[in-house]
């Protein structure tokens, strides 16, 4: 199946499966409702003509930079790629949104009003065509291309953008991190015409786009709209903007996903977007094991494989299909905020809302043995959970070390001081020091069974729970774990902490003064310190990047001094191996990076391809190749 044809689902299938969605969900239209809300705030939406336009606007239009991606690249082909779960939704908000097939389909796919280059500090036409500021800065103005389209062939519109905040103001959506953003970080959107629309943000930022850059969302697709969202759209595919999109026929559940470049997109021939978004068509297979996929991949029906640990990159790297030159490997140093991989602690949970159990655990973690023998010497240990955002990244941090002396210290500070037969320490009630650490399902087992067999000297039991990736997050998004091994990822520019630590997306205070856990947010620890609530807010509100600098110090050392998120290990390049039939530009990939896979600069040669079968066929061989890009590494 990795390397045929997509199977066509009986079309008997689809029509009983539509049919069952209508009965289920009736027909609905929410046009009024939508008017009646714009109206209802008219300092917020707001309707003028091209007249009001300031006369002075100075348009942008991103010109002068590289261009991104490659000429050499070859459009065609289907590339075989591989998930590790199935994805719960593709709704891109509400529960279940947060998958990692999200950035599949829809963060590394949808063009929004401008694009980030990711070679150098500017941006880049997408949905609109040019840009321009008012003079404060706290207005931005866009010309939307008239070509541009969703994947339907309907044309964006002005009114689209009215639609996302309609969408992402709305409870029905149940994701606060949505309705709180838009609702803090906007101030106005206007009309001129159907092509010309301004954003309004509340106060003046250091760069206004990372702001003022919005999605659409097709008013036409989310017409039904409505409190049945969740349920109604669980897997109604929004019409994309960008290259690919996905046919009911394309999805196989809990097996395979494929998405299909757009037919004439309406990008395609445009500077920064014609040479990437190459292969005709990008199949997800789920393959829960890495092992497993690494099997797959050398029979050549996976085009890809990610070989960032050193059991991949070197154990596994000794085959026949990697001499013979065949498969061909790739190291690329990017320069990208790092994922905040580590431990975190749930501090709603009995004895993790003690400080010295945090400050024990975190001195028991022995994640430096981790690296020296499992990752063997190639990565660091990540010092803050906000690493590689340059000069916002606090210097000065250094992660707790692992010290049984010191955690056992700690721990009997919490009353932990006698130690069973089993050498688990336990305090005056007989109450065990045991917790559970729930982990995806994976590679990460050797390193989880490490830190507890080295947690297990301080007089600490880690109990390992490995789970699907979908079923985890779910977990983790409910706040029902103890200790969790994840990365949170992380984007530019500047560390955000309002997401992850503040209080708001940990308790909802009730009316009579009791609390209730907030869910569905990053929030994972569930801290809520009111002092540190105070910095977060004026980091947010920050205008300049001097102040958002020494704010995000601060917050590095109080999220530090909590010692309920241990960071992990951090390493400055990605690896993985590729069919030599895949093709990459030049300098390997594009600096902003953060995964091999989401700039879309690669592409497929389908010559190489039969050439590469037949020579494994007849016993010819290439050169073994190893590339190494490493003109981003920080020196």
């Amino acid at each position: 199946m990795l390397r045929t044809l997509l199977r066509m689902i009986p079309l008997l299938c689809i029509a009983l499966a539509v049919a069952a969605v209508d009965d289920r969900f009736p027909p609905y239209d929410n046009t009024a409702e939508v008017e009646a809300f714009w109206k209802s705030k008219p300092e917020f939406f707001q309707w003028k003509t091209l007249a009001d336009l300031p006369a002075e606007l100075k348009w942008e239009r991103g010109e002068g930079l590289s261009e991104m991606g490659d000429p050499a690249a070859k459009k065609g082909g289907h590339f075989q790629d591989f998930t590790t779960s199935f994805p719960a939704t593709l709704r891109t908000v509400g529960d279940g949104a947060g998958s990692e097939f999200r950035s599949y389909h829809h963060d590394n796919v949808t063009l929004t009003l401008v694009q980030r280059h990711l070679n150098d500090d500017a941006w880049v036409p997408a949905v609109a065509e040019a840009w321009a500021f008012s003079p404060d800065k706290k207005t931005i103005y866009y010309k939307l291309d008239p070509a541009a389209t969703y994947s339907d062939g309907q044309p964006v519109r002005v009114e689209d953008f009215f639609m996302t905040f309609f969408i992402m103001l709305s409870q029905h959506i149940q994701d606060p991190w949505y309705n709180d953003f838009y609702k803090r970080e906007y101030k106005a959107i206007t009309k001129y015409d159907e092509h010309t629309l301004s954003i309004t943000i509340p106060e003046v930022k250091p760069d206004p786009l990372w702001y003022a850059d919005l999605p659409p969302a097709p008013r036409h697709f989310y017409k039904e709209f409505t409190d049945d969202f969740l349920a109604r759209y669980q897997w109604r595919k929004v019409p994309t903007t960008g290259a690919y999109d996905i046919a009911p026929e394309g999805i196989h559940k809990g097996r395979s996903i494929t998405m299909h470049r757009v037919k004439n997109w309406w990008a395609k021939d445009k500077r920064n977007y014609r040479y990437r978004y190459n292969p005709d068509f990008i199949t997800y297979t789920v393959i829960n094991s890495l092992d497993k996929a690494f099997e797959i991949f050398r029979q050549g029906k996976l085009d890809w494989m990610p070989m960032a640990l050193p059991r991949y990159w070197y154990d596994k790297s000794e085959i026949p299909e990697i001499y013979a030159g065949y498969v061909e490997r790739m190291v690329f140093f990017n320069d990208y905020p790092r994922i905040s991989r580590g431990i975190y602690l749930n501090q709603s949970k009995p004895l993790l809302d003690l400080l010295p159990v945090r400050l024990g655990i975190a001195h028991a973690l022995n994640f430096q043995k981790v690296i020296e023998v499992d990752f063997r010497g190639d990565y660091s240990r990540m010092k803050t959970t906000t690493s590689g955002f340059g000069k916002f990244t606090n210097p000065h941090i250094q992660p707790y070390p692992y010290d049984v002396v010191k955690a056992r210290a700690y721990f009997s500070e919490a009353g932990f001081k006698t130690a069973g037969k089993d050498g688990v320490l336990v305090n005056g009630a007989g109450k065990r020091l045991s917790f559970t650490l729930t982990m995806p399902q994976g590679p990460y087992g050797p390193i989880a069974l490490r830190l507890k067999e080295e947690a297990l000297k301080a007089g600490l039991e880690i109990t390992v729970e490995a789970m699907d990736f979908t079923q985890m997050l779910k977990k983790l998004d409910q706040k029902t774990h103890e200790l969790a091994l994840s990365g949170l990822g992380a984007t530019p520019p500047y560390p955000r902490y309002w997401e992850t630590y503040h209080s708001s997306n940990a308790w909802k205070v009730e009316k009579d003064g009791s609390r209730k856990v907030v869910p569905d947010t990053n929030n994972i620890t569930m801290t809520a310190v009111p002092e540190m609530d105070v910095i977060i807010d004026q980091q947010r509100a920050a205008t300049s990047e001097e102040e958002v600098q020494r704010l995000s110090w601060i917050l590095a050392e109080m999220v530090h001094k909590q010692a309920a998120a241990i960071p992990a290990w951090e390493a400055p390049s990605y690896r993985l191996a590729h069919w030599r039939w895949v093709q990459w530009p030049r300098d390997g990939n594009l600096k902003r990076s953060q995964l091999p896979l989401e700039t879309n600069v690669h592409w497929l040669d389908v010559e190489a391809e039969a050439d590469t079968r037949a020579a494994m066929r007849e016993g010819r061989v290439f050169t073994e190749t190893t590339r190494t890009f490493d003109q981003y590494r920080a020196r």
